[in-house]
């Protein structure tokens, strides 16, 4: 069945059909009933991409993840998922691997496909694409990157409430040496947690038995794991460490347990 047998069988035009079925003018009510009766009866189904073109939108948002490996994504998928889905949209996914060509390269594809909006939930990403996105007239959320505007709006994390938080924590449970772990330093999201945690250790300084200890981590499990492997070769031992995503944590809570330690008995852990 194709648009020109509806038209055939509604006895109207195949531009009246297209423009019924993609709301693009104005239909009077009495044929637009009838071109849908002809179209419930047949159990005609529009050509999606078609119908994308004919009216320069596509009912999907793209959504673009640093890292679906991260037990955080899956949660915010399937709210984002039901969300878009209860107002008739699809969600189409990318992963970028913290790569920002490959976030670009993702959001570029999402613009020839015609995505209604895209929601770019990695701080890897230039933030002179929040411009070219305005420019195109679509709705897109970033994480943490560039400035709001008409089409634009941002999530911003708080990086230095939730690491001082983890800091003070540990300070009144009697800790005095303290490591963190890091993300990857080539990443921004790493950067400002890593200046976040040197300037709330700083503040405490007067506090600490020594300097902190800084490992550089992957932002997944197996950095958490090597980065302790590296600190049990380091005496005396701190007493508490600080990672900077739950990933590292669980990894390094799980290279600890292997080296004998108890958690939090012999050293805490704050993800």
């Amino acid at each position: 069945m194709k648009i020109r047998d509806i038209a055939r069988l509604a006895e109207v035009s195949t531009a009246t059909v297209s423009h019924v079925i993609n709301g693009t003018r104005f239909v009077s009510d009495e044929v637009k009933e009838k071109v849908r009766a002809v179209i419930e009866s047949t159990g005609y189904t529009p050509n999606a991409h078609a119908r994308n073109l004919a009216t320069r939108q596509n009912h999907t948002f793209g959504l673009i993840l640093s890292d679906l490996s991260n037990p955080f994504f899956p949660e915010l998928v399937k709210s984002i998922q039901e969300c878009a889905n209860a107002e008739g949209y699809e969600v189409t996914m990318a992963n970028t691997n913290y790569d920002p060509e490959r976030a670009l390269a993702s959001v570029q594809r999402l613009l020839e496909q015609r995505v209604s909006g895209v929601a770019v939930m990695t701080s890897e990403m230039d933030v002179s694409l929040a411009a070219r996105l305005a420019a195109r007239e679509v709705a897109v959320v970033f994480l943490d990157v560039g400035e709001v505007g008409p089409y634009v709006s941002n999530i911003v994390i708080n990086y230095e409430k939730g690491i001082r938080a983890g800091v003070e924590h540990l300070l009144e449970l009697g800790h005095r040496r303290i490591a963190y772990i890091s993300g990857p330093l080539r990443l921004k999201s790493a950067q400002r947690r890593h200046l976040a945690f040197t300037k709330t250790m700083k503040k405490y300084a007067s506090s600490l038995h020594t300097e902190p200890l800084i490992y550089e981590g992957d932002f997944k499990a197996t950095g958490g794991q090597q980065a302790v492997a590296e600190m049990l070769r380091t005496k005396p031992l701190p007493t508490a460490i600080i990672a900077a995503n739950d990933l590292m944590a669980m990894g390094a809570m799980r290279e600890l347990r292997q080296a004998g330690l108890r958690v939090p008995d012999d050293i805490s852990v704050v993800g």
